[in-house]
């Protein structure tokens, strides 16, 4: 397909561009005819075997440069007539001289209809090639003509459209000219209002800042970014750092000694600094970074804080104080009730005198392991002893720990599935404490469930965590006991002291992780979660790569 060109002169073809002459005939011999007869470095000669062919390459073709049409009469399809027909219903090809070449209709009427369809001339077979040369020649010479002539023809009008534009121009740009006059005084006269009204809202503006800067009862400092140096600070800084501006810069840091304590989120830390006098002191810090005089700073502001921490440490050290008391009461109503048993048969023993039996014995010696068991739990939870903490496999805790749960399952006719979605999941902890939270949680759903109930225990990876789940077929928790879960000598069960989940909880404290229950009518689930860490090759060969880079 011939891409279109497009020209300057409204689209017309330069004069002396070459031109094109379509031939058509569906037969290649009388096409390598004429193109021996009328080659020429003048012009294209362009063959189409076909009406549809034809027709294709003028749609699809530049007509500004179509300067004759050699057209066969008789072709199977669409022949010459109606192909020509075709192409006058076309704006762009009427123009366009078509000339019939036949060899077989050589009738008047048939040269009449030729004449009728568009054509200017109607050449018969065999025809003389110097002959045709000279007309084709000539047609050549008209279309340069023409084109010459549309050509001056559009240069002309684009030149005066080009002077009536600069004529409506020049009379615009004067209209412009006077209004612009008027505009320019109204302009000065606004700008200068303007002008005295930003220096009033600079000045106002400014006064804010410094009100706003100065009166703030958060600390507020401004220091530079690249040195660090205090541009400012405020009297609330002064006041309670007791440093001024110059003080501060000359101090530098062993100034105020900020130090970062716990990260409250993306606006603010919370951080620790020492005044003047010595006295530490705690405050909520957060910084933005903006511009002053075209240089980028750092702007400081502190919330003191201190007497709110000092608060919370009251409130802290009461709800110790008040948990104490409860985890008093609880533990003496626990040892009481063993205590008054082994005093009742004690009272018994020395009325009557008479040798105790053995059973009595009996009952007194497991009072007292009870009232033991309690105290041994109490200390556990209380956590005094030391965690050694290493990097363990998450399905090797709970694989040491099937063969027990499997053989309790047996005895109380319950099963025990376990199940480990990767074996490549490592966490830090005390081997012998996770077992304990692992021993615990699933024998509080083995004793859950009605015999025939299956538990199932399952390790795997969320994230950057690792789970570990125990979910039990049982009846579920009621909410009332959901929300005391975990509370020390709370309990459910007929015997029991209510401390060990709360020793998991405490385990799991101690372990920077987490205990989460789920339950409803077909069961309930406890899932540990605890960080995930580098499995101890890995970790040892990374550290062995950084040591030699």
């Amino acid at each position: 397909m011939n891409e279109q060109k497009t020209y300057d002169n409204g689209g017309i073809a330069p004069a002396n561009d070459r031109v094109e002459i379509l031939m058509v005939d569906d037969r290649s011999e009388n096409l390598l005819a004429l193109e021996a007869a009328l080659h020429s470095d003048e012009y294209v000669l362009v063959g189409k075997t076909s009406g549809e062919d034809a027709l294709r390459y003028v749609l699809q073709s530049d007509l500004g440069r179509l300067a004759l049409v050699l057209m066969d009469v008789q072709m199977p399809g669409m022949d010459g007539y109606e192909t020509a027909m075709l192409m006058r219903e076309r704006k762009e090809l009427r123009e366009v001289p078509i000339i019939f070449i036949t060899a077989t209709y050589k009738s008047k009427s048939n040269v009449k209809q030729g004449y009728l369809t568009g054509s200017i001339d109607y050449v018969f077979k065999p025809f003389d090639p110097d002959v045709l040369r000279w007309k084709v020649e000539n047609f050549v010479r008209l279309h340069r003509y023409q084109r010459e002539l549309k050509q001056k023809h559009a240069q002309l009008q684009s030149r005066n459209q080009e002077i009536e534009r600069v004529n409506q121009r020049l009379l615009e740009a004067e209209r412009k000219l006077l209004q612009h006059q008027k505009v320019l005084e109204q302009t000065v006269e606004e700008r200068t209002a303007q002008l005295r009204e930003a220096n009033q809202e600079i000045y106002r503006s400014h006064r804010r800042f410094r009100t706003i800067f100065y009166t703030n009862p958060n600390l507020i400092a401004i220091r530079r970014v690249n040195d660090g140096r205090f541009l400012d600070v405020n009297d609330a800084w002064e006041r309670a750092t007791g440093y001024s501006c110059e003080r501060m810069n000359a101090l530098g840091d062993e100034a105020i000694r900020i130090k970062t304590t716990e990260n409250r989120g993306a606006d603010s830390v919370q951080v620790e600094f020492t005044t003047r006098d010595g006295e530490l002191r705690y405050g909520l810090l957060s910084t933005q970074v903006l511009e002053v005089n075209e240089e980028a700073c750092e702007l400081l502001v502190i919330t003191d804080v201190s007497e709110r921490v000092a608060l919370q440490r009251h409130l802290n050290r009461l709800d110790r104080l008040n948990l104490i008391g409860e985890m008093a009461a609880g533990i003496a109503h626990e040892i009481r009730n063993p205590m008054t048993t082994i005093q009742g048969f004690l009272q018994i023993w020395r009325k009557s005198e008479t040798p105790m039996s053995k059973e009595h014995i009996d009952l007194m010696l497991s009072e007292l392991l009870r009232a033991n068991t309690i105290i041994t739990e109490y200390l556990s939870l209380a956590g005094n002893k030391t965690s050694h903490f290493d990097a363990h496999a998450a399905h090797d805790l709970v694989d040491s720990l099937s063969p027990l749960l499997q053989a309790v399952a047996v005895m109380a006719e319950k099963q025990v599935e376990v199940r480990h979605d990767s074996y490549d999941v490592w966490i830090r902890a005390d081997a012998n404490e996770m077992r304990q939270v692992i021993l615990n949680l699933a024998k509080n759903g083995l004793e859950a469930m009605e015999a025939g109930g299956k538990l199932t225990i399952r390790t795997y990876a969320d994230g950057e965590e690792a789970v570990i789940d125990v979910i039990d077929e049982g009846q579920g928790i009621p909410d009332d006991v959901l929300d005391r879960i975990g509370t020390p000598f709370f309990t459910t069960k007929d015997h029991g002291t209510g401390l060990g989940l709360a020793l998991c909880y405490s385990i799991m404290e101690r372990h920077q992780g987490s205990i989460g229950v789920t339950s409803g009518p077909l069961g309930t689930m406890f899932s540990v979660r605890l960080p995930v860490v580098p499995k101890p090759e890995d970790a040892r060969a990374a550290e062995h790569g950084d040591s030699k880079a």
